[in-house]
């Protein structure tokens, strides 16, 4: 039934009947229809509404199997074929980007590819592919003891993490992520940092390693126009020197 998932997705989203209508162009009179059940919408219908919505891809394939239509966006796994050519292309920019770290993760931070500057850097705390980034990074040990300026990283990840609870809904895998993360020793206390009280426009990544430290700062790349869940979630985060 969708109408609970419409209404559920609604709350989430802070929208009233009205808002929603007005959102995907239809009548308030309708989405109420939809939500008791009184009136069952088309596939043209369910792609409105969770547009509306602003619901990820994956999301949007769960409210079509729950209006007895099939999905329209893949949901495939990293090693599968379909991702062969963005596998291709995630792999030249972690090559390229060496001698400087640059990962792959997916919506929860799961590493899925790494170039050989992030694998050593990792490998202290065994966050080699496949494994979580939160994890070490939150849970007492080598990568958390790592980072000089913890708290302010850490506040950054919890960002992160809460911009895609939003996103995917608070019953969703990253928001248990999040309150695992919340959950870790010293997490549950931090408070962001207020605008303005640092002169730099970007938050530096302070690492101590062993041999002194060092600043970093990360930028972002996602794929354009995805149509695949997977591909819609991935991020490529690439280090570059601070200093």
């Amino acid at each position: 039934m969708i109408g609970p998932i419409l209404k559920r997705w609604r709350a989430e989203r802070g929208m009233s009947q009205l808002d929603l209508a007005l959102a995907a162009d239809v009548s308030a009179r309708h989405v109420s229809f939809l939500e008791t059940g009184r009136s069952r919408p088309s596939p043209d219908m369910v792609l409105r509404l969770v547009e509306a919505l602003g619901l990820p891809l994956r999301e949007r394939n769960a409210v079509l199997i729950a209006a007895g239509y099939m999905p329209r966006f893949g949901e495939s796994r990293w090693d599968s074929t379909e991702l062969c050519e963005l596998r291709r292309a995630a792999r030249l920019i972690l090559t390229t980007h060496d001698p400087y770290p640059a990962f792959v993760l997916d919506g929860l931070f799961t590493i899925l590819d790494a170039n050989t500057s992030a694998t050593a850097l990792m490998d202290a705390a065994g966050a080699v592919p496949g494994a979580n980034l939160v994890d070490p990074v939150f849970q007492p040990g080598p990568i958390r003891q790592m980072i000089v300026n913890w708290d302010a990283v850490a506040n950054y990840f919890l960002h992160r993490l809460r911009e895609g609870a939003r996103l995917h809904g608070s019953n969703a895998p990253v928001a248990q992520k999040l309150r695992q993360a919340l959950a870790a020793p010293g997490a549950g206390g931090l408070v962001p940092a207020a605008p303005g009280v640092t002169p730099s426009v970007l938050l530096k990544v302070i690492l101590n390693s062993g041999d002194g430290e060092r600043a970093w700062f990360t930028t972002l790349t996602s794929f354009g126009a995805p149509l695949d869940a997977l591909a819609e979630e991935i991020i490529i985060e690439q280090f570059h020197p601070a200093e």
